[in-house]
């Protein structure tokens, strides 16, 4: 599973809905260059030594990001307070993408999730 399927996956949206995912999935890239895309589960996924790092994807009224963990999101209970959220996942608007600085916010919080594992 390769970033050739991911690409193929995100062809499936309509432009405007792939726009915001696509530049969401730059943006993930370009935090974790060390990153690999697959999809996983379902959805376009970033990985760093077959551990999930964050996930995204589109559906019908919003996007959503995946942290892969629950507690994740209540480390940045405050920032994330204008989102939909459940329990594994982020939601924003399907044409605009969630802010590039609470998308690195998300990112550390992961890091910090993994490193208090020992992972």
């Amino acid at each position: 599973m390769t970033k050739a399927l991911v690409t193929a996956h995100l062809r499936a949206f309509a432009p405007e809905q792939r726009k915001s995912l696509q530049l969401i999935r730059e943006q993930i890239a370009a935090e974790i260059p060390e990153a690999k895309e697959v999809i996983k589960y379902g959805i376009p996924t970033f990985v760093i030594d077959g551990i999930p790092i964050l996930g995204f994807n589109g559906y019908k009224k919003h996007n959503s990001l995946f942290p892969y963990s629950g507690s994740v999101t209540p480390r940045l209970e405050k920032e994330l307070a204008g989102y939909e959220q459940t329990k594994g996942s982020i939601h924003f608007e399907i044409n605009k993408p969630i802010p590039k600085a609470l998308l690195k916010k998300i990112i550390r919080a992961k890091f910090a999730q993994l490193a208090e594992k020992n992972i």
